[in-house]
């Protein structure tokens, strides 16, 4: 009888059960900073990296909106076609609502040597509304759009921030970091419990070979390429309203090991940014896409999140 009860007992403790958290995170970014490719991305999972820490990627929320980002990553990672820009001038109703539900495999062992080992997943939410003009130009320049004061209340109900920023956009420094503060303001006016809210500044597009050979650097490549946005974050930080971390990552990724090189073949380039598609949908294997999102709703880095 005591054995059965020691067995059943492990048996219990080993099934994994689901950690939630839920940060309430929101993403933020211009039009070229790869919004609804990273979305897209991150809801294709199924088809990254076997050795990933990621159990599941599943969409939830607007079905609707939910079936088109399965269906726009089905056509950017696929079939290799490029993603079309948001439509200029929708309507508040026709903003897309994404929300993505990540489970983490079980991550947390409790060893005790009479109980056995209790294992944990974990899972993490993210909601992005595509907002569709310059995020940045129009905060400085726009003055009572309903749109973008619908857009920015949304982004005021969240715990984390997640600042998607085209890596080869450093010309426009200045311009982040002007709308950037008028953002950060904002934020500074609610409360949100009492808790901090945290803030990951990520650098897209990073299978570039000028911001691949700087990936595992995220913080030192933004201050280098994005000064006065690392300045105003760093100040936003040391008043005490909230925390900042940095992340690099990459929808595409790259092609081989040993002479790796960018899965992405550049169509456009200029001051708005980089537009790529995917060279080699058959070996897609995008990095980056999880850790950020991890860090806001827990607070810690994950060293395997980080490898990805």
């Amino acid at each position: 009888m005591l054995d059965w009860l020691k067995k059943n007992q492990i048996n219990k403790l080993s099934e994994p059960v689901i950690s939630d958290q839920d940060a309430q995170i929101r993403v933020i970014g211009d039009r070229s900073s790869g919004k609804t490719a990273y979305m897209a991305s991150l809801a294709y999972w199924p088809n990254a990296n076997a050795d990933s820490p990621v159990q599941s990627v599943t969409p939830f929320g607007d079905q609707e909106a939910g079936a088109e980002l399965i269906a726009r990553a089905q056509n950017i990672l696929e079939q290799g076609l490029r993603l079309e820009q948001t439509d200029l001038n929708p309507s508040v109703n026709d903003v897309k609502d994404y929300g993505l539900s990540i489970i983490l495999k079980s991550q947390f062992y409790f060893k005790n040597p009479r109980a056995g080992i209790q294992t944990k997943m974990v899972k993490l939410n993210i909601t992005c509304k595509d907002y569709s003009g310059e995020f940045f130009s129009d905060l400085i320049h726009k003055v009572g759009d309903s749109i973008l004061e619908n857009y920015i209340q949304d982004c005021l109900q969240a715990k984390g921030i997640l600042f998607l920023v085209d890596g080869t956009t450093h010309g426009k420094d200045s311009e982040y970091a002007k709308g950037l503060d008028k953002f950060l303001m904002a934020l500074a006016q609610t409360d949100i419990g009492g808790n901090k809210r945290r803030l990951a500044l990520v650098l897209t597009k990073c299978e570039l070979s000028e911001l691949w050979v700087s990936r595992h650097e995220p913080r030192d490549l933004t201050q280098k390429r994005f000064r006065q946005v690392y300045r105003t974050l760093q100040a936003w930080q040391q008043v005490g309203t909230g925390s900042v971390d940095y992340f690099t990552t990459s929808a595409f990724g790259m092609l081989g090991s040993r002479f790796p090189e960018s899965n992405s073949k550049k169509i456009t380039r200029d001051r708005n940014g980089t537009m790529s598609v995917i060279r080699d949908p058959k070996h897609w294997r995008p990095f980056g896409l999880v850790s950020p999102i991890y860090w806001l709703c827990t607070g810690e880095r994950h060293k395997e999140l980080d490898k990805d």
